[in-house]
């Protein structure tokens, strides 16, 4: 028997927004396995994704992925084509480029069907310019008190270049962890107050995106004092400090979009 094929397909940032090629593939693939380890994905999602395709789907958690991750080469080995799900874009994690490189690695052959993902759509759909994004960086929960201060550092450096900064707040799903929008500029707060350099006041505005690409999603543009006090929101979360001095075109974009999403 030949050898199969391991493809990764985007499901986008809702479950429907899979592109016709990804959907194509799902379908033809011999077993389907969803990636519910990397990016939250509710139990509506899931659903709807095993209605559309009419197909049993099989949840993977991070030890399926990253330590017997030898399972889905097995089933590949046998000639049969696995589709693993990947909410968001393919490659965007590390675990899925690992999977890549082992495939390489043992002469079998991987596709990636890519869908949208939260990069540079956060940016985009906010009404900001992609060419003025800097390096994205992830806010992290302190661990034993100790508090990560290189998103800090980043958006100083991103600033420096006017340039706007994507933090892409913590999340595990399989632990059921997912960093609000507050608590993600509460923990910068607690780091300006170490630091004490005037990159992360309260006065400074941004961007508060919950649930981009869904039913409902939430887009919100004002100063991040405002955004500290919004109401609870599905997520996830990202948060976008906008760059210190925006374009024109920018500011009345911001505008009009957060005056459409922000709810």
């Amino acid at each position: 028997m030949g050898k199969g094929e391991l493809y990764l397909i985007g499901l986008g940032l809702s479950h429907d927004l899979i592109t016709l090629r990804g959907l194509r593939m799902a379908k033809a693939a011999d077993k389907v396995f969803i990636d519910s380890y990397t990016s939250a994905l509710t139990d509506e999602g899931i659903k709807g994704i095993k209605e559309t395709l009419n197909r049993e789907v099989i949840p993977l958690g991070r030890k399926d992925l990253e330590e017997s991750s030898e399972e889905l080469f097995k089933l590949v080995n046998k000639g049969l084509k696995i589709a693993l799900l990947i909410p968001g874009n393919p490659l965007v994690a590390t675990t899925h480029i690992s999977l890549v490189v082992e495939s390489v690695k043992r002469g079998l052959k991987y596709e990636v069907i890519p869908a949208p993902g939260i990069i540079p759509n956060a940016i985009t759909m906010s009404g900001l310019m992609i060419y003025k994004m800097g390096k994205p960086v992830t806010i992290t929960y302190p661990v034993n008190g100790v508090y990560s201060e290189f998103p800090y550092d980043v958006v100083k450096s991103n600033d420096v270049r006017n340039l706007h900064s994507l933090l892409l707040l913590e999340m595990d799903a399989e632990k059921g962890i997912m960093m609000s929008i507050k608590e993600a500029i509460d923990i910068m707060q607690h780091i300006e107050g170490l630091r004490r350099e005037g990159v992360f006041e309260l006065s400074r505005k941004a961007v508060a995106v919950s649930s981009l690409g869904g039913p409902k999603q939430r887009i919100c543009f004002s100063r991040l004092s405002t955004l500290a006090k919004l109401s609870p929101h599905p997520g996830p979360h990202t948060l976008i400090i906008t760059s210190p001095k925006l374009h024109f075109m920018e500011e009345e974009a911001l505008k009009v979009i957060s005056n459409v999403y922000c709810k």
